[in-house]
This record gives C-alpha cells, structure tokens and sequence, in this order.
C-alpha cells in the first residue's frame, strides 16, 4: 500500500487501516523513495525514547502542522525554548492549584448537566461544549455564554474541521511553499486574533492561568513571556486542555455505556461523594485510566531523530520520523492481558503502567495531566450520579485520527434519568 492509500486507509478508520502487526511488534520501519520511518509500539522502548527527549525532540512535521495555530508554544518547541517555558508553565499546575481549579470544573459540569435531556445524546458535541467551558474559565475567567468566549469557540471548531491530524501533503514530505489546508489556516489566524484581543482587554485582577503565567518569570533567565508567547500558550491550553479532554470523556461514556456493571459500581461508588472529592472514587479513576489505555486521545507522537545512531539494530538517520503509537502501547499485546476488552478493574491488580502513556511521558508529559484527569473524573460523577447511559442499538462508533481520536460520525448515548441515588 503506497502513502497516500495508507493514509486514505487511516483516515477511513484506524483499526482496520494499521497492521495487525503492531500489537504484537517491537518497532517496525516504513521505506520509500526519500523517505523512511519508524513506528514504536512496544511500550518499553517508546518509554526509553519519551526518556531520551533531546536524542528524539518534537519533529519538524509537528511545527509544520500547528504552527499556524500554536506559533512557538511548549507543545511544539525543543532544547532550551521548550525547557524556559516548562519552568514557567509547570508550576500552574501543581497539585494545589488543580484543587483550587476544581469549583471552576464543577460549576462547568453543572451548566453541562443543565442541557442533558433524557433520550439519545450525541456526547461528542456534548462534551466539546463542556470542556471548552471548563478551559475558558480556567485560562480566561470566562464562561461559554460570554459572547467573545463563544466567538472563540466557534472559531476552534472551524478550525478542528479544517485541519486533519496530518495532510496527505505533510506525509509525503512535500515541500513547505505547496499549499496547506486555507480554511484551517484562516481559522488559526482569527483564533488567534481573537485570544490576543481577549488578552489585551484583562484588568489585571483575574486569578487564572493566564494571570499566573503572566507574572512567573523563569528561574534561569528572569524572564516573563511575551505577549506574542502569552498567545501562543493560552492557545496551546485551549487546544491540549479542550480537545483531548472531550475526547477522553466521550470515549469513558461510550465504553461505560458498553459495560453496565462497571457502570453500576461506577454510580455506587459516586453515591456517597461530592463529584468534587475525586480522590475518594478510585474505581472512576481506574474508568478514566482504561478509556484512555484504549482510546488515547492523541493517538501518535511524532519525534525525529536528532542524531545518526542505531534503533533495535536498524540505522537511524538524522530527521528520521520516530513515531510513538500510545494507540498500540494501550494494546499491546505482549503486555496487556485481553488487550482490546474494557476493563476497569484490571487497574486494582498489577498492571504495566509503562504500557500507559495517553499524557505522553517523561521529561515532556504533558504539565496539565492531573487537571485532565480531575476533570475526567469529576464529569463522570457529575454524569452518573444523575443518568443511567446505554447504548444506541447499531449504532457502533468508529474512531478516526483528526486532532484527537474521535468517531467518524458522532457517538450517541441513550440517557435515562436515575430515579433514585444508588
């Protein structure tokens, strides 16, 4: 199969589009005219090149790809870039501050409650409307009803539509002056028209992300980020905090609907907690944690090689694509046991938590991954403790690489309100 039909396959639906394969393999190696790469789907050695970060930096074909949207944010940068924004980034999400950020999550939570009708939902939308709640509040002290907020919102819809997880023109390596995807790019400049505005119109009084990025300065250098960088992260959170966070939820809805006892115990467990005490529902974690080991919102992490030197006894060139498939480590099946199975409970026996890494993972895990996993937790509690979810007969959702992992055409949920508290 040549890249392009790759491609097209994968496009079409990633689990038929991927060798069966890499479920089961170490590394394998994709050659072509001016063109090589790797894939590592054996989780301990994408785990030794998440550790070797600056042997296997962000690839080029990342910044290509979002730099329209994200300009020089911590997502997309390497070396002492990346490192400068990290010491200032990091600390706004510590522990600490993610418990001060939960009320912010709940009162989300509650508005999303407010528009649940019994029925046959489509989460998909649902969720992307809650998390990009969540996150306005957060960074911006907004809510999803401010008229500029929702402006926002609606612009990053566009732009998800109009931009896939990589062209057919970013596979085959073509060269940079061959037009892109327009309408995604249009989408990226307004965005981010649009946030520099927001920025420039704050008081200074708000107690926020933005408000704690704006004043750390990095310890090495002293100094603060600049307005052009204060864009480009708080349009890296829209992107890392909304998009994945909507993608987790809608597959752990899915995947409970599918399970009715785990939902049951599920529901239980949250009977007696406020949807706020996250840490008191360590089964509704196990649910986050194996949606995530099965529908990892951000399927593939691109990395490139930034040296000549060997890979499983294979040469590796300089600029070789090096790519970490989270999608078959959760999978993996010299490492899981029932691999392709939702099941919560395996979480309370040994487990290879090696094999886990939806938040990437080493030096460059992604810094809000405790304030995505609060907020998974806390609207799955918010969720269960009012409705009873099932699934819509034949209505089987099959999951394709944009931004994040997604269903093709939606996923629908019937709800059903619980009649009384379990």
């Amino acid at each position: 199969m040549g890249r392009l039909a790759r491609w097209r396959a994968f496009r079409r639906d990633m689990f038929a589009s991927q060798p069966a394969r890499l479920y089961h393999a170490k590394m394998a190696e994709m050659k072509a005219p001016f063109y090589r790469s790797f894939t590592v789907p054996d989780p301990a050695l994408a785990r030794q090149i998440l550790d070797d970060h600056e042997a296997y930096p962000k690839s080029a074909f990342l910044a290509d790809t979002l730099g329209p949207l994200l300009g020089r944010a911590v997502f997309v940068t390497n070396g002492a870039e990346w490192a400068r924004a990290r010491a200032v980034i990091d600390p706004a999400f510590s522990g600490g501050r993610v418990r001060e950020m939960t009320p912010q999550i709940h009162a989300a939570g509650q508005v999303m409650l407010s528009g649940i009708w019994a029925g046959i939902v489509e989460v998909e939308a649902m969720t992307a409307r809650a998390t990009a709640d969540v996150i306005l509040r957060a960074v911006f002290s907004r809510t999803i009803d401010d008229a500029r907020a929702r402006a926002i919102f609606g612009t990053f819809q566009t732009y998800q539509r109009a931009q896939p997880l990589a062209s057919p023109v970013d596979l085959l390596r073509l060269p940079k002056w061959i037009p892109r995807r327009r309408r995604g790019r249009r989408a990226a400049r307004q965005l981010r028209l649009m946030v520099a505005d927001l920025i420039a119109d704050r008081d200074g009084t708000e107690d926020d992300l933005l408000s704690r990025l704006s004043g750390p300065k990095d310890s090495g250098t002293g100094a603060a980020f600049s307005a052009e960088e204060l864009v480009d992260q708080a349009v890296m959170f829209l992107l890392a905090g909304h998009e994945t966070s909507a993608s987790g939820l809608s597959w752990a809805l899915y995947c409970l609907a599918l399970s009715p006892a785990d939902q049951l115990r599920a529901a239980a467990e949250v009977a007696s907690c406020a949807p706020t005490e996250f840490a008191k529902m360590p089964f509704l974690r196990d649910v986050w944690r194996e949606a995530l080991r099965l529908y990892p919102p951000v399927p593939m992490l691109p990395r490139e090689a930034s040296k000549a030197h060997s890979l499983r006894g294979r040469p590796v060139r300089p600029g070789d694509p090096v790519i970490l498939s989270p999608w078959h480590s959760g999978r993996h099946e010299r490492h899981w046991d029932r691999p392709h199975e939702f099941d919560p409970s395996r979480w309370s026996r040994t487990v290879p938590h090696h094999a886990w890494f939806p938040f990437s993972a080493g030096p460059r895990i992604c810094p809000g991954a405790g304030f995505a996993t609060a907020e998974g937790i806390i609207f799955l509690a918010l969720i269960l403790q009012n409705w009873r979810l099932d699934v819509v007969e034949g209505d089987v959702p099959r999951p394709v690489a944009h931004l994040t992992v997604r269903s093709e055409s939606g996923i629908r949920i019937r709800f059903s309100r619980r009649k009384t508290r379990i």
